[in-house]
């Protein structure tokens, strides 16, 4: 059972090791090169301020990037009935486990592996920050953030790493029960626009998801421990809704009949 589980998902790897690759490098060299021009024009205290102005911009755009690289291959596989095909050899359930087990892989390496190397980027490689006398320096995690500021980095990348698996997640599930592509590749996107917009109308800021991706997009007096999880859960409440309509209220199959 588990070496035919591994054989499945080694598979669907495969079918999308090429797009998640493509995207990794260009958002890793992209990244490289903001943060080493970006921050010239800012006052900064520390090398890696420079990674935080080069790869801000990257915080609202994430969702594209780990949905449109992988959730196409599931809409086509549906659209050409793929899925009928191997229905009478692999139950559709098991396939569509180990399909998002890989799609969870790429999602993963798509947000930590480019927001790393370019953290390592701005703190050994550009020439340092020259920091200005007056130290008025402040920071969420601050004693991390300029004592181990890799570690930081590190966590930081691979907690975006889960973000992104969630934002993949609610592409796949529209993948899954939705026949338009426009809908499944900019849904995710749409939606932490839209978050964002009403959680600022309601004035619960520091609980959008935005915040738990960068902490840095507010205040550091407002983050807490809250930030990180109420974006999170809430689009995972949001996931699970969307596909208990579209399963059991709009009746939508995954495998075209």
């Amino acid at each position: 059972g588990k070496r035919y589980m591994f054989e499945l998902i080694r598979i669907e790897c495969k079918k999308v090791f090429l797009p998640v690759l493509l995207t990794t490098v260009g958002l890793t060299i992209t990244m490289c090169v903001l943060t080493r021009i970006l921050y010239l024009s800012y006052l900064l205290h520390y090398d890696l301020e420079a990674w935080e102005v080069g790869t801000g911009g990257f915080s609202l755009l994430y969702p594209l990037f780990v949905v449109i690289p992988l959730c196409w291959n599931l809409y086509y596989e549906r659209k050409n009935n793929f899925l009928l095909y191997i229905a009478p050899r692999v139950p559709v359930k098991k396939y569509l486990t180990a399909k998002w087990t890989a799609y969870a892989l790429g999602a993963f390496c798509i947000m930590a592996v480019p927001y790393l190397l370019s953290a390592v980027y701005a703190i050994d490689i550009k020439a340092p920050v020259v920091p200005p006398e007056t130290n008025t320096f402040s920071h969420v995690f601050q004693i991390a953030f300029v004592e181990k500021p890799l570690l930081y980095a590190a966590v930081l990348s691979c907690w975006r790493g889960v973000i992104g698996i969630l934002a993949m997640t609610f592409g796949f599930v529209l993948a899954m029960y939705c026949k338009n592509i426009f809908v499944i590749l900019t849904g995710p996107f749409i939606y932490s626009i839209l978050e964002n917009f009403i959680m600022a109308i309601l004035s619960l800021e520091k609980y959008r998801l935005v915040v738990a991706f960068d902490p840095t997009c507010i205040s550091f007096h407002a983050v807490t421990w809250l930030s990180f999880f109420t974006g999170p859960v809430l689009l995972l409440c949001v996931i699970g809704f969307t596909a208990f309509f579209l399963a059991k209220i709009r009746k939508n199959t995954v495998v075209n009949v």
